[in-house]
């Protein structure tokens, strides 16, 4: 600041008015101030201060003094502390940045009327499917003849419900749809499963013609893929009586085997198409659209849905696993992208311990002990037109359901 109260006080550069310019950039340098940052000099104010200075007899006024001849302002001690003036300049400036940036400043968008569309009317999707996992459908009968379900018939209440809120085109059963406790070779057969196959046969057909009926008359195709469950029948009978594994009536000679799931559920008489040969079986639901791959129906081998949609390179939806899941990938061929999908659906069947299961366990009397699964269930509703084709899965908790904002309860 001593240089700029010399700046100021200077005649000499006030008659220059480029040194005063020069003077001052220099002094703004100094003090770490860029010229360029100034916006405004508010004020600027002149005083005179004093400080206290330790000297010796060169520096007070380079008298030469001795001790015989003492320099009369410090006295002959170099550690006296004499007075000095100072003249002292305040300079008040405002930084350019201060006055806001060169750009505009963002402002909160001007309030506008919102005007609601009205909605349009829209035709009907070319295709709709429902699509439903494994059920299970099976009993355990208890000492007292009473029966125990294991498929969950809230869940499956709901589905129908589903089916019933969608009229589809198509049904698709994914296979698992009996259980078939009493024919396991890997399970023990427990004395509560004998005899229980024709109630599940019973319970199974009513279920296939409840589908039907909730349908109504826009069904035109309606599916049942076998699993490893369903597979349960032909695989004892050809371990113990491969005789009669294929005979048939005699007045159907073209018909299903008497000993098979088709001809048992009466698939025939409820326009019910058998896809077999697991775990080989499957149908297309929807074609390819661009870049998504067809998507097609089958029970499932993998648990594992990321290797599943990595071993397909086709898009999949499957029951099999009893887990809600899915995965996704895009593959590039010759530049052009496919989109797969594999999806896991569920199950429709108790998830408490009911079904068989390597976690599963049973008590002294022959009832199972209750142990949730991590399997959860679910259904689904593939849409299909002209561009592409979306699935939309339907969880499914404790018989209740909330599906396209509707509650569905069991």
């Amino acid at each position: 600041m001593t240089d700029l109260a010399d700046y100021l006080v200077d005649e000499q550069a006030r008659r220059h008015p480029m040194a005063e310019v020069g003077k001052f950039a220099d002094l703004l340098a100094r003090s770490g101030v860029a010229v360029e940052d100034i916006g405004r000099i508010n004020k600027v104010n002149a005083w005179q201060g004093m400080y206290a200075e330790v000297v010796n007899c060169d520096a007070c006024h380079g008298s030469g003094g001795t001790p015989d001849d003492v320099c009369p302002e410090c006295h002959g001690d170099p550690k006296r502390r004499v007075p000095r003036v100072v003249d002292m300049v305040g300079v008040s400036l405002t930084p350019a940045w201060s006055e806001g940036p060169a750009w505009p400043v963002v402002q909160p968008a001007a309030p506008a009327k919102i005007k609601h569309m009205a909605p349009k009317a829209r035709p009907r999707l070319s295709r709709q499917t429902v699509i439903l996992p494994d059920p299970q459908i099976g009993f355990r009968r208890y000492e007292d003849g009473t029966l125990d379900p294991m498929h969950d018939e809230r869940a499956m209440v709901v589905a129908l419900s589903i089916i019933e809120m969608v009229r589809p085109q198509v049904i698709v059963n994914l296979g698992d749809f009996l259980d078939l406790a009493e024919w396991s070779s890997k399970f023990a057969v427990l004395p509560e499963f004998s005899f229980t196959t024709q109630a599940a046969v019973y319970a199974g057909y009513r279920f296939l013609a409840d589908q039907r009926a909730a349908a109504d008359d826009l069904l035109e195709a309606f599916y049942l893929l076998e699993g490893n469950h369903d597979d349960r029948l032909p695989r004892l009978i050809m371990q113990n009586a491969k005789t009669a594994m294929r005979l048939r009536r005699a007045d159907q000679p073209e018909g299903w085997p008497v000993m098979t799931v088709p001809n048992l559920l009466c698939l025939d008489t409820l326009g019910v198409e058998y896809i077999g040969g697991y775990p080989a079986g499957r149908i297309k639901l929807a074609e390819k659209h661009g870049t998504q791959t067809a998507l097609y129906a089958l029970h499932g081998e993998k648990l594992d849905m990321v290797k599943q949609a990595k071993a397909e390179r086709q898009s999949t939806v499957q029951g099999h696993a009893h887990h809600v899941s899915m995965h996704s990938e895009t593959y590039e061929d010759d530049g052009d992208a496919y989109e797969v999908e594999a999806w896991s659906l569920g199950c429709l069947c108790r998830t408490d311990g009911a079904v068989p299961s390597t976690h599963g366990g049973t008590d002294a009397k022959g009832k199972p002990v209750v142990r949730h699964e991590s399997w959860q269930q679910s259904v689904a509703v593939l849409s299909e037109d002209e561009d592409g084709w979306d699935l939309e899965p339907v969880r499914i908790r404790n018989g209740r359901a909330v599906f396209r904002g509707k509650v569905i309860q069991a």
